[in-house]
């Protein structure tokens, strides 16, 4: 593992000007990808060797570092914000024995991945290559994709010119799922992914949460009518929109969410159950996976062990739901505009 430590010394090192910086820094958390963790420090000594503000980023390998020097938010929002405050700063980069421990009864790139970008790739992964083993080429080729990371880029939000991430849905949803009003993911075929995924028991955990993540999107979005009831908000009703909005989970995190009108969005973008958002560092530190309870770790024949109980999130998302004041669009969306 990769430390990369950073002091800075600033014009106005008031109190209210480092709490302002650290909570920018802070927002690298979920924008910087190979940002493995991220700590900010102010000082309250102020001697004369003091600096005002420390960043210590934790990468897994040197080249993640440095593809953070050129990471577009670190380059655009964070430099530009540091270079115009700080009158002087120092750094220091450094390799640190890995912690190394296992995790009982799951397993990484199965039910736990090491990032939302990390579930991304793998999911997105298995789906090109189940399109190329199910006479897909030539459609992957004509919208120029000859490679896995070709297709990584085309679930973005403006590939082939469209918008929020609709050029991934009119490609390749009917690869994605068979559409079947009222349909359960049980009843889905292999000869598409999603059944394919469940009928393997791939992505058992990541499937359920992604049908309740859409249900959710839709409403809020504004897509479900209830007067007639138009069913929306069903996974199965359509391919085009259950691959377009798989997509905006991906692309989207809970700040550049929009439409939101409950805070269960904003929560599920960053807490995708099996996600790991926290790596421990050593046996003291606590390792934090969305949608698990940390037991702590269990040292046995000289290895470490961390172990995890299932939290029961859905039913923690109806309570925490009831307390919140929502935002109402009104006639926002009338139609389903898949």
């Amino acid at each position: 593992m990769i430390k990369h430590i950073v002091c800075f010394k600033f014009e106005n090192p008031s109190l209210e000007f480092c709490q302002k910086t650290k909570e920018l820094l802070l927002t690298m958390k979920n924008k910087v990808p190979m940002l493995l963790d991220i700590k900010v420090g102010i000082d309250f000594l102020h001697s004369n060797r003091s600096y005002d503000l420390i960043l210590e980023t934790f990468f897994a390998t040197k080249q993640d570092l440095e593809n953070y020097q050129q990471d577009k938010y670190h380059c655009e929002i964070i430099k530009t914000h540091m270079h115009k405050y700080a009158i002087s700063s120092i750094a220091l980069d450094y390799e640190i024995d890995d912690f190394v421990y296992e995790i009982e009864d799951h397993q990484i790139g199965v039910d736990f991945w090491h990032s939302k970008k990390a579930l991304f790739e793998s999911f997105f992964g298995d789906f090109y290559e189940f399109i190329l083993t199910h006479q897909g080429q030539q459609d992957l080729e004509s919208h120029q994709i000859f490679n896995k990371e070709a297709f990584f880029q085309y679930a973005s939000w403006y590939a082939d010119n469209q918008n929020s991430c609709y050029a991934m849905g009119f490609a390749f949803h009917k690869y994605y799922l068979t559409d079947m009003p009222n349909g359960k993911i049980e009843d889905q075929p292999l000869d598409t992914f999603i059944g394919y995924c469940y009928q393997n028991h791939k992505y058992e955990d990541f499937l359920n949460f992604l049908i309740t993540f859409f249900a959710w999107w839709r409403n809020d979005e504004g897509c479900t009518v209830f007067n007639p009831y138009n069913h929306a908000d069903q996974f199965f009703e359509s391919s085009w929109a259950a691959l377009v909005d798989t997509c905006k989970l991906f692309y989207l995190n809970s700040d550049t969410v929009y439409h939101w009108q409950s805070y269960r969005i904003k929560y599920a973008l960053d807490h995708i159950p099996g996600v790991i958002l926290h790596h421990p560092t050593d046996a003291n530190d606590k390792m934090i996976v969305a949608g698990y309870e940390f037991l702590g770790f269990t040292q046995k024949n000289n290895r470490y062990y961390a172990s995890f109980k299932r939290k029961d999130i859905y039913n923690y998302w109806e309570k925490e739901e009831k307390t919140i004041n929502k935002v109402h669009i009104e006639n926002y969306k009338k139609v389903d505009p898949a």
